[in-house]
């Protein structure tokens, strides 16, 4: 892919459900989202967004490791 293929294909939003978008500013995954009042958005930078990478994996894997409760 050449440069500008690339900046062509993330610099447009792309639809990820539930209402919400993202696209790559270069530094930032921008998700964004339209509301009556405008469009919201919020850009993670490389570590942020990686920090929410490591949180999803932890609560798939404490999700998956879940002790079965005795009940009542």
């Amino acid at each position: 892919m050449k440069r500008s293929e690339f900046r062509e294909t993330y610099t447009k939003k792309t639809y990820l459900g539930d209402g919400l978008f993202v696209h790559f500013d270069g530094y930032h995954f921008v998700l964004s989202t339209e509301r009556e009042n405008g469009v919201h958005w919020v850009g993670l930078e490389p570590h942020v967004f990686n920090e929410l990478i490591a949180y999803r994996k932890q609560v798939y894997t404490d999700a998956e490791n879940i002790e079965k409760e005795a009940e009542c």
